[in-house]
């Protein structure tokens, strides 16, 4: 997929329609806004080529434990293991849709920290991101595609079956442990 950045237009039958995909972000937007200073009536935006889905390494507050939540749904997935989280919308940081995620999965208050290396295709279009998060408040319950929480730690970290596209997070979170 060539380019990070597309141009998007939506026509006067409301169909969303691309433009043009551009290596930068600042390139993309200098494009919409040229478009519409030519007076073009149609609603223009940008958007990142790839989405993002983003699982939460979330912390106790020891550092010592994280998160790992066993899917119910949907079937092809349910049994497996993964960093909880989901799909950043439209409009939304990655961060703020990590905190989200974890209010609507988990029902806790969580901090969002940092992106941890790598990340993986999850399917054409759709790539998962890990990043860290501090617990705030709550106790985490699995409230939405979920079963199971358990806390592991550096020791049992390889303990459950993980989904393959959360196992490239798992070096990086055992370091932090």
């Amino acid at each position: 997929m060539s380019g990070g950045w597309i141009l998007m237009r939506q026509d006067d039958n409301g169909n969303r329609v691309e433009m043009a995909r551009f290596d930068a972000r600042a390139e993309a937007e200098a494009a919409a806004t040229e478009f519409e200073a030519r007076g073009h009536k149609q609603m223009y935006w940008v958007t990142p080529a790839v989405r993002v889905v983003v699982g939460a390494a979330l912390f106790d507050a020891s550092g010592r434990h994280v998160l790992a939540a066993r899917r119910s749904a949907p079937e092809a997935l349910a049994g497996r293991w993964e960093f909880p989280g989901g799909k950043v919308e439209p409009g939304e940081t990655v961060p703020a849709a990590l905190e989200r995620e974890l209010r609507e999965e988990l029902g806790v208050v969580a901090r969002a920290g940092e992106r941890l290396p790598g990340a993986c295709e999850v399917r054409p279009g759709l790539e998962l991101q890990i990043w860290t998060a501090s617990l705030l408040a709550g106790d985490p319950h699995p409230l939405e595609d979920h079963d199971q929480l358990r806390w592991l730690d550096a020791t049992t970290l390889d303990s459950v079956d993980w989904l393959p596209q959360d196992r490239f997070a798992l070096p990086h979170v055992e370091q932090m442990l």
